[in-house]
């Protein structure tokens, strides 16, 4: 009987891997873009641009990522820095770098955020506010911009008729948990949201990463900015759902040329990013996070299961010559991802590890919003991101 219930279930994963092969919109990771030195628009026919930076206590941060925008060859451009309420010394960390660049940078004294947003959220509200550029580029305070890039990503929008890109930072993958989990990540964010859907005008699948996220103030005035998702924990989810519901073109895209300096280098890093905002992806509907376990045991668990069964001497030969197939369909689907991330291929053996790691992280988030923990920089009922 439990032979039988097990290559039942193996058989399922099976047929799942298999289909999605041959859904290669969802794994083959071709939406992606570099900055680069060709510029297809005049300097002086750019349109002004202002790079809206929320930092809370980021001093750490900073040195490596302020001199990258302060460096950035982009005319008519301002850098609007809000100190979120740190208390590291932000403001005079960043006072301090942009004093030996010739660029300056408004910084911003953040106030705590009105009932209803988030901190986040607020923070760029704030930046928003102030700034005078036609078009807003909202980044994180961790992420380090490689040259030409502010030129070329209002250039690509412009010539592409884009309202609004997000580039997925190259996240940081020094140590074991990052090298396990980040490709992964980045490989289940990829399936949830094809880049190549978001694109598509007639899909309503949306998505954006909020690293770095170039939108135009008209399209943000168009959907009335972002007090119609001011308490969303997911903001930069939220966000691109009111670009695509109202019509206008966005694109998300994967990157080497947006850097993020944030290590992941103990288990807990990962964990936690991920359990702050997986039960919100899930809408906070138990039905939902069960239907995910039991759907993530099947795909990831099941094959490791069968093959394990099989060592034991417990089951016959089926079940884990179906897990075998299942593994290897399994990561010729994650190789792209693996390569993006310049990993050996043999590393795309470990998704079922991460798979079920991930499906521990939901459980976790589901948890966290159970007691009421949520926090972003140290401050309950922050951005989830």
């Amino acid at each position: 009987m439990i032979d039988l219930i097990l290559l039942s279930v193996c058989s399922v994963s099976a047929f799942f891997w298999l289909a999605l092969l041959f859904m290669p919109v969802r794994w083959r990771m071709s939406e992606r873009w570099e900055a680069c030195d060709d510029s297809q628009i005049p300097h002086s026919q750019l349109p002004s641009l202002s790079v809206i930076v929320p930092a809370r206590n980021e001093s750490d941060s900073l040195p490596l990522t302020l001199p990258s925008w302060l460096d950035q060859d982009c005319p008519e451009s301002e850098i609007i820095l809000i100190d979120d309420e740190s208390t590291d010394g932000t403001e005079k960390c960043a006072h301090s770098i942009s004093s030996r660049f010739s660029r300056t940078i408004r910084i911003i004294k953040g106030t705590p955020p009105p009932p209803g947003w988030t901190g986040k959220l607020w923070a760029l509200q704030q930046g928003i506010n102030v700034s005078t550029g036609e078009w807003l580029l909202f980044t994180d305070a961790d992420i380090r911009h490689c040259p030409n890039l502010w030129r070329g990503l209002v250039t690509k929008a412009i010539v592409e008729q884009r309202e609004m890109i997000s580039l997925m930072a190259l996240l940081d993958t020094e140590g074991m948990w990052a090298r396990l989990l980040i490709p992964s990540f980045v490989y289940f964010f990829h399936f949830m949201y094809p880049f190549g859907k978001v694109r598509d005008i007639r899909s309503k699948i949306s998505a954006a990463a909020g690293g770095c996220v170039l939108i135009s103030r008209r399209a943000l005035d168009a959907i009335g900015g972002l007090a119609g998702h001011r308490n969303a924990l997911i903001d930069d989810l939220a966000l691109a759902r009111r670009i695509k519901r109202a019509g206008l073109p966005l694109s998300l895209l994967l990157t080497k040329s947006v850097v993020s300096i944030r290590p992941y280098r103990r288990l807990s890093d990962v964990w936690n990013m991920v359990a702050r905002s997986a039960f919100t992806q899930l809408r906070c509907s138990w039905l939902a996070l069960i239907g995910t376990v039991l759907g993530m045991s099947i795909l990831f668990i099941a094959p490791m299961a069968g093959i394990c069964a099989f060592i034991g001497q417990t089951v016959s030969p089926a079940a884990p010559i179906i897990s075998s197939a299942t593994l290897l369909l399994m990561a010729g689907t994650y190789i792209p991802t693996i390569r993006f991330f310049g990993l050996g291929r043999s590393r795309a053996l470990t998704l079922p590890i991460a798979g079920t790691l991930y499906m521990a992280m939901t459980v976790s988030s589901a948890m966290n919003h159970l007691f009421g923990r949520h926090v972003w920089r140290g401050r309950r009922g922050g951005n989830a991101l």
